[in-house]
């Protein structure tokens, strides 16, 4: 328990330190000063840098698709699965942690050895693909746009991941409004015009 409980401190300090520095700049000699321990004591729990970043990259993109996965079994109707899917990836940036987390799982993927790199990239294709598939199920179901459901899902995509870079608790927008403007952009472009876009519906996935 106490070797567990040292090894998820030591990922958490790599989480600040890969965040405010860089993978790059973020030593293990300034992650063992920010553990207040040697440099032994990270090395015992993991092999080296890359497996550090490995590991908290894998760990988010886990969260990630558990998140996922949940919402599409609680959600039968593709339109509002669609719509709390967005949601859900919105909230999680709404705890500083996994903020953090994300931003490292999107920015410093490359940084991976390219054994470990296709590992974490079967995980963002994943999250693609029950993206599209999500929108293959509503275009059978309910009229949309002729758009190119890739396309599509790159968009959705694209625009979820952009708000991590500028989103803040402080800000003037809550990620409940920010996720309901995004909804309501996103699905005007998606959905047909004549049927009319619910966007007063709360968002946040039933607990």
């Amino acid at each position: 328990m106490k070797r567990q409980n040292t090894k998820e401190k030591i990922l958490e300090k790599s989480i600040d330190l890969f965040y405010e520095c860089g993978f790059v700049k973020g030593s293990i000699r300034e992650l063992a000063k920010r553990f207040g321990m040697t440099n032994s004591v990270i090395y015992n729990h993991f092999t080296n840098k890359d497996e550090i970043l490995f590991t908290i990259i894998k760990n988010a993109g886990d969260k990630t698709i558990a998140k996922l996965d949940d919402v599409i079994k609680k959600y039968d109707d593709p339109e509002e699965c669609l719509k709390q899917m967005i949601s859900s990836m919105l909230y999680l940036f709404s705890a500083s942690v996994m903020r953090k987390e994300i931003a490292i799982f999107i920015d410093e993927l490359y940084q991976l050895p390219e054994d470990l790199r296709e590992i974490c990239n079967k995980q963002h294709r994943h999250i693609f693909d029950l993206f599209q598939g999500k929108i293959f199920e509503l275009k059978r179901k309910n009229p949309i746009n002729p758009i190119n459901e890739k396309v599509a899902t790159f968009g959705i995509l694209g625009a979820i991941l952009w708000v991590y870079h500028w989103y803040r608790e402080s800000g003037l927008l809550s990620i409940e409004e920010i996720a309901d403007e995004l909804i309501k952009l996103l699905f005007d472009g998606l959905m047909k015009a004549d049927k009319p876009i619910d966007n007063k519906q709360e968002r946040k996935p039933k607990k």
